[in-house]
This record gives C-alpha cells, structure tokens and sequence, in this order.
C-alpha cells in the first residue's frame, strides 16, 4: 500500500481526528493508503484545492499484514445511490465509521472514485495489528509539470 505523507506521522491516523472523509466521519483516526504510488498521487491530487499546491510530497510503502475487509465497487456505488442527493457520501462515511469503531480488520479495502478501476485502503491505527505496519520505502516525489497545468 502507498500514502503520501502531510505533515505529521503518517502511521498515527491523526488526519482522521480533523476531518472527514469519504469513508469516515471527522475524529476517528484512519490512514488513507492506495494499491499504487499513482493512485496515491491522483487521489492527492482530487482532493486540493488547485493542483500547484501538490508541491513535494513523501511517498511510503507500507507493509500492511493480515487480511482486509474488501467492499465491491457494486456495494459502494449502491451506498452512494442510496445516500441523500445533498450529501452522497453520508452512507460511506457510516459504513467506514462503524468498521473502525468495531477494529474488525487492520485494513478496509474500497474502491476509488477518482478510479473505480484501483483500490484504496483505509488502515486503522488502532486495530491490535497496527504496530506490525511497516514502512517499507520512503521516497520524494514530485509531479511532472504537465499534471499541474
């Protein structure tokens, strides 16, 4: 799994106790990690406000053991539909909410909306198996140009 470092121990979850995000309400820690370097990049990307603030990231990967819990893109595309029109992502929220709460697996594998065809991982840092995660590689990284127009 990959995840961009923001500014503080990316292995703490501390992102989750300041805000929500597509699979969990604001003050619930949680690692966001990608299946490739690309997608953790796209997904930055999708989620700042203009692209020239992507700048120099650092990029892990993280050895993540055990086996996750997988949602199918059918079952995340059916919360989605059946979520209010104002706020689509409120029964994904609910559903990665409740998964952390019960630390029922160390990682919740979903699919992307950035692209459905990639996977992301949701790591929680509490779950019992979390002090076996493993930073594998460190690297920085920084977009070519093009991407930032």
């Amino acid at each position: 799994m990959y995840a961009h470092e923001v500014g503080f121990d990316p292995l703490d979850g501390a992102g989750g106790r300041v805000s929500a995000g597509r699979w969990n309400e604001p003050g619930y820690p949680v690692i966001y990690a990608a299946d490739s370097a690309s997608l953790a990049a796209l997904e930055t990307l999708a989620n700042l406000a203009t692209s020239d603030r992507f700048g120099e990231r650092t990029i892990l990967e993280i050895d993540v053991p055990g086996e996750p819990e997988s949602v199918a893109l059918e079952h995340a595309l059916r919360l989605r539909e059946d979520a209010p029109p104002d706020d689509p992502e409120e029964l994904t929220r609910a559903f990665g909410t409740q998964w952390l709460k019960e630390r029922r697996t160390l990682a919740l594998v979903v699919p992307s909306f950035v692209m459905p065809y990639d996977r992301n991982a949701f790591i929680n840092p509490l779950h019992e198996q979390a002090k076996a995660l493993t930073v594998l590689r460190s690297d920085r990284l920084r977009l070519d140009g093009r991407l930032l127009r």
